[in-house]
């Protein structure tokens, strides 16, 4: 599956710009909806404040989950003790974090920009009711992730087979990063010419699309 015949079409109509935005948005919820798509993995910056004279950018893939166009708000799955979790909160959840989608097949690149939340409650409890006994098995460790094992062998996962009931632990670990986008950047390296567009959205739902020189 490539991007490209979608956003070509786009691009032969008459108010291209018009409809970008549109087309972004579809594309991501067809990302969350589907482990097969282009968009499904995206690479998840934020920043580590933890020594303030010099805070250095962290990156991680991490699979798109919710695509909101009504808010302009994407989501992703994680395990509270984890690195992400820390850095977000320790900026003051919602923080600064940036998302990268790029499909190789179309080199179509996607850059949005937005304050990233850490959400728990009652919004976290109906995702984790849907959550399959394999996507469980992530927030099942006992031990945190990210912890160094002085190991000559790989540490053991057999911690995380466990049954449907005992899986339920796993939820107290499960948060759900919501990043509401403040920007968007978009880049198509065609053969015949790149194109580049920037979005820029605001507090009360309004989008200013333009060209960008790529």
């Amino acid at each position: 599956m490539t991007l490209s015949s979608a956003f070509d079409r786009l691009l032969q109509s008459d108010q291209p710009l018009a409809e970008l935005d549109a087309l972004i948005w579809t594309t991501l919820r067809g990302g969350a909806e589907s482990s097969q798509h282009p968009w499904n993995l995206g690479a998840f910056s934020t920043i580590d404040p933890r020594d303030a004279s010099s805070p250095h950018p962290k990156c991680r893939t991490v699979v798109l989950r919710h695509a909101d166009p009504s808010r302009h708000a994407v989501d992703f799955y994680t395990d509270v003790r984890s690195d992400k979790v820390r850095q977000l909160s320790a900026a003051g959840s919602p923080a600064p974090a940036c998302w990268l989608f790029y499909d190789p097949a179309s080199r179509i690149q996607l850059r949005l920009d937005g304050m990233a939340e850490v959400i728990d409650g009652q919004q976290a409890d109906d995702v984790w009711q849907q959550t399959t006994a394999d996507s469980r098995a992530s927030y099942l460790s006992i031990r945190p992730p990210g912890e160094r094992v002085n190991d000559p062998q790989p540490p053991s996962t057999a911690d995380r087979f466990v049954t449907a009931e005992e899986s339920e632990r796993g939820r107290q670990n499960f948060r759900i990063v919501r990043t509401t986008v403040r920007h968007a950047d978009w880049l198509y390296l065609r053969r015949q010419g790149h194109v580049r567009s920037a979005i820029n959205y605001d507090a009360s739902g309004g989008i200013d699309a333009f060209w960008v020189v790529p």
